[in-house]
């Protein structure tokens, strides 16, 4: 069981193991050193099979004998290799590993590559296989009970129902066409994603990126208040319609205080008091100035959810800023549970 080349010893010089790695793309270069590719070999003894990635710990043995433990993102979320036919038993064993080391410090590393014990490799993305000609197979489509189809296409109320996974440009390089202020680029400067990235060292997310996070989404009517549920996270932003009781009660928080009110079939939001510290997670930041009007209006026969927000942000950006995207809906779809498990700890309690 070898760490190839001289990557151990560049691991070691990195820091101690047991971190925590850090839960993004894996070629992201704020969160992975992306310019070198890194291989283990070893024995992968255990397994985290929970939200937000699937994580293994790889006991790897050096060629001075020493024996270093590896945290592996072994990929997306655990239903996505339930779909794929994989259970968490198909991963312990004699493994080979390539991908990124990551930049918290530690021996943690993105998979790219993993050759599986069966001798099948699971490859991320459309890359070659390494090392073996029997690649594991995508997830198929899901299938969605047609009664559970028929009963949303039956309660179907304007935007009151479940949309599918975000379509359109992320929410990153639609803040890259802007402008920042002097000061917006002095806060954007001293970010860094590894350390400062709330999202992947507390299980929860903010404002307005959960908008734009590529998951479902539910929006429910509960009378004085409507509640959008999106999958990621379990994050469930309230907004108070106009008039409310809830509307008068500013509270701050990581989606902030919304009030809500029709314009025609639209439903426009305004929103205030963001307790969040940036606009995406890889860090443009947010001032406590920042607030939001925020449109959801339907299209293509109600069967397209347009949104749009439009930004004011005076420390960041002199002028305002609009983000757009949209959903589609997806009939009989539900929101299963997160289960958001950071620490291996964590998952024992």
């Amino acid at each position: 069981m070898r760490l190839t080349g001289n990557a151990l010893l560049f691991a070691i010089a990195l820091g101690a193991p047991g971190a925590l790695a850090h839960h993004g793309p894996v070629t992201n270069a704020a969160l992975y050193l992306t310019d070198e590719v890194v291989e283990l070999q070893g024995e992968l003894t255990e397994v985290l099979w929970r939200n937000p990635h699937l994580r293994g710990r790889v006991a790897v043995t050096g060629d001075d004998g020493r024996e270093t433990i590896w945290e592996v993102e072994l990929g997306p979320a655990p239903r996505s290799f339930e779909r794929r036919g994989l259970s968490p038993e198909d991963f312990l064993g004699d493994v080979r590993i390539a991908g990124f080391v990551s930049r918290h410090g530690s021996n943690a590393l993105g998979a790219l590559h993993v050759l599986l014990p069966s001798g099948e490799e699971l490859v991320q993305g459309n890359r070659t296989p390494r090392w073996s000609n029997e690649r594991v197979a995508d997830a198929p489509p899901e299938t969605i009970d047609p009664a559970l189809i028929a009963e949303a296409r039956r309660t179907a109320d304007g935007i009151f129902r479940t949309w599918g996974r975000r379509q359109g440009t992320n929410i990153e390089p639609q803040l890259r066409e802007y402008e920042l202020t002097e000061r917006g680029r002095e806060l954007n400067a001293a970010y860094d994603a590894v350390l400062h990235n709330i999202e992947v060292l507390e299980c929860r997310q903010g404002m307005p990126d959960a908008m734009f996070d590529p998951v479902t989404m539910e929006i429910t009517d509960e009378g004085d208040r409507i509640v959008i549920h999106i999958a990621e996270y379990n994050t469930r932003r309230i907004i108070h319609m106009e008039g409310s009781a809830g509307a008068a009660e500013p509270v701050a928080g990581a989606t902030g205080h919304s009030i809500g009110r029709w314009d025609g079939n639209d439903l426009v939001i305004a929103t205030t008091h963001i307790d969040w510290p940036y606009y995406s997670e890889l860090g443009t930041p947010q001032s406590d100035q920042a607030s939001y009007e925020e449109r959801l209006s339907l299209a293509e026969g109600g069967n397209r959810l347009n949104y749009t927000n439009t930004i004011t942000d005076p420390v960041v950006f002199p002028g305002p800023v609009t983000l757009e995207s949209y959903r589609l809906w997806t009939p009989g779809v539900r929101i299963p549970p997160f289960n958001c498990v950071l620490e291996w700890e964590d998952a024992a309690n």
